[in-house]
């Protein structure tokens, strides 16, 4: 049995990780076999206030620096966006923190560790930095977050008819992690969408539910061995595989099926 489609139209993107630092010089990296010589510095996102920023961590830097692009790029306010963020692992250096101090005989907790340990503090820093009313939602789900969270804003962006931004975000894990997830690079990516029938230029997306079919991960077509181990580490990364549609938009796709759950996928169609 397979649902309708849903559909949206792609009207910019933002992008930030080890080696680029926007979408444009990601598009670059993906065509290429090489990387720079130096890595960038932490994101420093202008649009949170400098005392906020000195204080953030830097899953929430890294989503609220390429939700920034992305809103740029398409000319919106930010305030006027519904939001959609993710995160396939959290904060894992501020979980194992609090874990060792549970565990220690001074249980004292720092305060605005805590706070920044919740699963939507990006989302948070997000609309308070942007004074957004708008709703916004963290979803995730681990190795199927990409999956999950597209299929959510697309919902959204089709049966509400507004834009919606859509951040997906991983830092490297704590060393204490490390023999059970193996990422070590930051990554993220922002998309701005809209209704198909928006009068803007943008890609065209389309996507089908496949209920009783499941999918693996598709491979990549990069040649670049640093975009490879983003994706295959990093869960935000998976949005990859359809970043390589959106950096071949004039060329036409089969389309690409995505695992979303246990039974089940999701077909992604560009144009």
């Amino acid at each position: 049995m397979q649902t309708r489609d849903l559909t949206c139209k792609v009207a910019s993107i933002g992008a930030w990780g080890s080696y680029f630092d926007s979408w444009e010089t990601l598009q670059q990296l993906m065509q290429t076999k090489s990387v720079p010589a130096a890595k960038n510095k932490g994101p420093k996102p202008e649009v949170i206030p400098p005392n906020e920023r000195r204080r953030a961590p830097l899953p929430v830097r890294l989503a609220v620096e390429s939700s920034w692009q992305a809103s740029q790029s398409a000319g919106i306010a930010p305030d006027t966006l519904t939001c959609v963020f993710v995160s396939g692992l959290g904060d894992t250096d501020l979980t194992d923190y609090m874990c060792k101090v549970l565990a220690s005989e001074h249980k004292e907790l720092s305060p605005t560790k805590f706070h920044n340990s919740v699963h939507n503090a990006p989302a948070g820093y997000w609309t308070i930095s942007t004074k957004t009313m708008c709703a916004a939602n963290s979803v995730a789900g681990f190795e199927e977050s990409v999956s999950l969270t597209l299929l959510e804003a697309m919902i959204q962006c089709e049966s509400e008819g507004v834009p919606l931004l859509v951040t997906f975000y991983d830092a490297p894990v704590a060393d204490r992690l490390k023999p059970l997830l193996t990422n070590q690079e930051p990554f993220a990516f922002s998309l701005i969408i809209y209704p198909l029938s928006a009068d803007i230029e943008g890609i065209a997306l389309r996507a089908r539910v496949n209920n009783s079919q499941t999918a693996t991960w598709p491979v990549l077509s990069t040649e670049n061995q640093y975009i490879s181990g983003l994706y295959t580490d990093n869960p935000s990364a998976k949005i990859l595989c359809l970043a390589e549609i959106f950096n071949q938009k004039n060329k036409a796709h089969e389309g690409i099926n995505l695992p979303l759950s246990k039974g089940t996928s999701i077909t992604f169609y560009g144009s």
